[in-house]
C-alpha cells in the first residue's frame, strides 16, 4: 500500500463520547464541517428531551433489560439515556456496564416502566422473549405491569449501537418515561407497549 490506514478506535459509553466520535470520524475523513452540523443537532435534541424531562413531577423507576434469559439490565449508554430522560434507574448507573439481575431483585426494585431492548435486535425478537417474564412469579404485581408500562424497543437501531440513532432513542425512552411531556417520539416500529 502506497499509504498506511489510519485506524479509530470507536468506543463510546456516554452519549457525549458518541458525538465526540462523529467528530473524530469527521476530521479524520476532511468532513468537519458536516460532522459538527450532524454533532450540533444531535446536541440540541438532547438538550431539548433533557429541558423538557426537567419539567416532571416525579422520576419513575424503569427496568431496562438487554436480555431475559439470562437476565441482565441495560449498560454502556441506556442507564446515562434514563436519566436524561427523566427517569430513575432500577439497576445501574452511567459509570457501569451492563450485569446480570436477580428476579428477586427485580421484583424488590418494583419499576415502573419496564423497557425491554435486547442488545442487538429489534421488536418482534423482543416480543419472543416476553413470555420468559409472565411466568416469573410476582410479574403482574409490578407497577409497570399493573398500569400498563411495559415497552419494547428497536434495540437494534436506538439503544445497542453507537452513533446518532441513540438521540432517537433517548426521545422514545423520554416519551415512555414521561408521556404526559413527550409525545410523537417513537419512529413507526421503534417501539411498542407489549403490555395491557
Amino acid at each position: 500500500m502506497a499509504k498506511q490506514p489510519e485506524v479509530l478506535s470507536l468506543d463510546p459509553q456516554y452519549l457525549g463520547d458518541v458525538l465526540e466520535d462523529v467528530r473524530r470520524v469527521g476530521r479524520a475523513t476532511g468532513s468537519e464541517a458536516v460532522a459538527d452540523r450532524v454533532t450540533s443537532r444531535m446536541q440540541e435534541r438532547i438538550d431539548d428531551v433533557t429541558q423538557r424531562a426537567s419539567l416532571a413531577d416525579t422520576r419513575p423507576k424503569v427496568l431496562h433489560l438487554e436480555w431475559t434469559d439470562p437476565l441482565m439490565c441495560g449498560g454502556h449508554w441506556v442507564p446515562e439515556m434514563v436519566e436524561l430522560a427523566g427517569g430513575t434507574n432500577c439497576f445501574g448507573d452511567k459509570e457501569m456496564g451492563s450485569f446480570p439481575l436477580e428476579w428477586d431483585a427485580v421484583v424488590e426494585s418494583q419499576p415502573e416502566v419496564i423497557v425491554l431492548m435486547p442488545c442487538g435486535f429489534e421488536v418482534p425478537r423482543a416480543l419472543q422473549d416476553v413470555p420468559l417474564l409472565t411466568e416469573k412469579e410476582g410479574w403482574d404485581k409490578l407497577p409497570a405491569v399493573q398500569n400498563n408500562r411495559v415497552f419494547a424497543i428497536d434495540a437494534s437501531n436506538y439503544t445497542s449501537r453507537s452513533g446518532p440513532r441513540l438521540v432517537t432513542g433517548l426521545e422514545i425512552l423520554a416519551e415512555m418515561t414521561h408521556p404526559e411531556l413527550f409525545s410523537g417520539m417513537v419512529p413507526e416500529m421503534g417501539a411498542r407497549r407489549i403490555y395491557a
